[in-house]
């Protein structure tokens, strides 16, 4: 009897520690500002699937398929419409959110970089960084006569930022309620995949359309592209080791 009353004793026991709910812990709670940028970035492209159906399928597809980067530049100057304006400061919005949140989540440092200031800083990292970037390929074009590649390249740039903000929109919102390592690391890796292969896709068709000295346009990318986010990511890393870019 005795025997019995212990092993009862032991399975209850057992049970009781199992089923034990336990709290879950939020180590970091998005701000409310966060959520509101990354609607307003939703309504935008929303507003772009509505409002331009043609036009805005032709963006998002345009990095993808030759014959929709071509059509945009034939049918209309995307990066001087409407279109083009709301996708940049779309694009400038949200990629600027996940920064933040990548240096946020590595540091482990709220006190410094999870206000709204601090982002305004990226933000503003990013689209002067974007600005002038268009302004050197433009005059590159003009000065040495290959606008039509200078402008397929821009174009193709911009169909980029079409597709990225789309796939960072989601990415975002998984990460203001799942603000987690792996998660910053997918949405970085997608990120510089994507920012890969229209590097590779640009380069090949310049080439094609300049007609110049491959080493030529090697170094152009070199200087435009490869060099500046090497350092971007560089200065990011730095960041997040040491609180310094330097």
């Amino acid at each position: 009897m005795v025997s019995e009353i212990v092993d009862f004793q032991i399975v209850t026991e057992n049970v009781a520690s199992t089923l034990e709910p336990s709290l879950r812990v939020v180590e970091y709670i998005s701000p409310g500002w966060n959520f509101l940028i990354v609607f307003l970035a939703m309504v935008f492209m929303v507003l772009n699937k509505q409002l331009y159906a043609a036009r805005f399928r032709v963006m998002v597809f345009g990095l993808l398929q030759k014959s929709d980067s071509e059509r945009m530049t034939r049918e209309w100057n995307p990066i001087a419409s409407v279109n083009g304006l709301t996708v940049f400061l779309s694009y400038v919005a949200v990629l600027a959110l996940i920064v933040q949140k990548i240096i946020l989540v590595f540091s482990g440092n709220p006190a410094y970089y999870d206000g709204f200031g601090y982002y305004l800083d990226i933000c503003s990292f990013i689209m002067a960084y974007l600005i002038i970037q268009y302004l050197f390929v433009t005059f590159y074009g003009w000065l040495f006569g290959l606008e039509s590649a200078t402008a397929h390249q821009e174009v193709t740039h911009l169909s980029t930022m079409t597709l990225l903000t789309v796939v960072l929109i989601v990415m975002g919102l998984v990460v203001l309620f799942y603000p987690t390592k792996i998660i910053l690391i997918i949405t970085s890796a997608i990120i510089l995949i994507i920012t890969a292969f229209r590097i590779i896709k640009t380069f090949f068709e310049f080439q094609i359309l300049s007609k110049r000295n491959l080493f030529n346009n090697f170094l152009y990318f070199c200087t435009l592209e490869i060099i500046p986010l090497s350092v971007a990511v560089t200065m990011l890393c730095r960041l997040i080791v040491t609180d310094c870019v330097l």
